[in-house]
């Protein structure tokens, strides 16, 4: 892999109270806007991008991965939001099944041609069942970054 995906520090919450996705979106993108890491045009970008290309997976802990174009960043990295109760994605690959996430990690990718590495690596991480309990286990900010950034950076 070219690029190493690494954790943005502040782009995350362990008990991220929504009713949506949409509003789960909303409350991502305000985080991103605040650490100056996505542009204005973020979140209608991204949830343009739901409704055409879902992000949720069906892991043993269903999971969305949103991201849209590099022109919406300012910065390159992914976060980690756990929610408070499971919100309900489109199903990647799918155009009419659902998934009822628990974790949101938005890839934010400022070269297109990254992506595709990136969101590869982070999928075969969320596939890991002991390795995502693990960050369903930590309230830990600090912690939740060091897990996430050992185990992209290893790429196992």
């Amino acid at each position: 892999m070219s690029v190493t995906p690494r954790f943005l520090s502040g782009f995350c919450a362990t008990s991220l109270d929504v009713i949506s996705a949409a509003d789960a979106l909303g409350k991502i993108a305000t985080c991103g806007y605040q650490l100056d890491l996505v542009e204005q045009s973020w979140l209608a970008a991204v949830v343009d991008r739901e409704k055409e290309f879902p992000t949720g997976l069906p892991t043993p802990i269903p999971v969305a991965i949103p991201h849209t174009d590099s022109k919406y960043v300012k910065a390159s990295g992914i976060g980690y939001f756990r929610l408070a109760q499971p919100v309900t994605f489109g199903e990647m690959g799918s155009t009419d099944s659902t998934v009822e996430v628990s974790i949101i990690i938005p890839l934010l990718i400022t070269d297109p041609k990254a992506q595709v590495d990136l969101l590869m690596s982070v999928v075969t991480a969320v596939q890991d069942i002991d390795f995502m309990k693990k960050l369903m286990d930590s309230d830990n900010p600090e912690e939740i970054e060091n897990l996430l950034n050992s185990r992209l950076q290893s790429g196992s």
